[in-house]
């Protein structure tokens, strides 16, 4: 059900620019507004077409996502545990990358903006790394809390929006887990080549539209809409970044689809360590990180 001013329009593939697409499945939202989920007949991209208005979505960003656990959202993400958690994550991600190596090839001063930072750990996290360390995000709350806790350089803008006049060159910019929010992943691409320096490198995560994905279909744990508006596979994204002018460095993926549950049994956790291993070794995780160079 939706109200008499909500917005959705159909809208060309923001990947090949065709309109030829094949319906999947619709899904209800977390407010009970039903999205079509759809697939290029041309580039094979998966999205929600029609696409509701940037000002639909932000509603769903409200205080709640980032406080309340849901299965599209946090529990306290503000929280010491949670923070810690997602830079174990950010750690392991580079790592697996190659990262450090080449970060131990730079020279000082080294700068770096995470569009999409929510909170600004991983501003934070390359902050204390040594690096001139700054994001980008909408979403007011944790700009809020990223300023006035973490005493981080946070603006509140649309990446799209944020310096129009491409001023700025960074060492580093990152995506992650934000390319399957936007709504113009396409022209963000772009934008982060032109503020990179030659040499410089992209760092991007997200959900992957793989095996996995397919199996699970409308249930698969990151179709969630309509936060996430893209599901990229691998060699897809991959493909549309070497069409902007990237070079891919390196690339993992991760995750079996089994999320960790407080008091579970020893014989789930035994079975979530083994299965994520095993889709990791196998490269068919349900989420992907890429390394590109300019």
């Amino acid at each position: 059900m939706y109200s008499d001013d909500f917005i959705m329009k159909q809208i060309p593939c923001n990947s090949c620019g065709e309109d030829k697409f094949q319906n999947l499945f619709q899904k209800k939202s977390s407010k009970d507004e039903t999205f079509q989920i759809v697939k290029c007949k041309i580039c094979g991209l998966v999205q929600v077409n029609p696409q509701p208005s940037i000002e639909e979505v932000a509603k769903y960003y409200s205080d709640d996502y980032f406080t309340k656990r849901t299965d599209r959202g946090y529990d306290n993400y503000y929280s010491d545990k949670i923070r810690s958690e997602i830079e174990r994550v950010f750690r392991l991600n580079l790592e697996d990358l190659g990262f450090f190596t080449w970060e131990k090839s730079l020279s000082k001063p080294k700068r770096t903006i995470d569009i999409g930072c929510a909170a600004g750990y991983f501003v934070n996290y390359m902050k204390n790394q040594g690096w001139n360390s700054e994001g980008v995000e909408i979403a007011e709350g944790p700009v809020r809390f990223a300023k006035e806790v973490l005493q981080l350089n946070i603006t509140k803008a649309d990446f799209l929006e944020w310096d129009r006049e491409i001023k700025e060159k960074f060492e580093l910019i990152t995506l992650w887990a934000s390319i399957e929010h936007l709504h113009k992943p396409k022209e963000t691409l772009e934008k982060i080549y032109s503020h990179l320096k030659p040499g410089g490198r992209m760092i991007l995560s997200t959900c992957r539209y793989g095996i996995l994905a397919r199996i699970t279909g409308i249930n698969w744990r990151y179709m969630n809409v309509p936060e996430h508006l893209y599901y990229y596979s691998l060699d897809a994204l991959i493909r549309e970044c070497e069409k902007i002018g990237f070079k891919k460095i390196s690339s993992i993926t991760y995750g079996s689809g089994m999320t960790a549950k407080k008091d579970s049994s020893w014989i789930y956790r035994t079975t979530k360590k083994f299965m994520d291993s095993f889709v990791k070794w196998t490269n068919q995780g349900d989420m992907m990180a890429i390394q590109f160079e300019k």
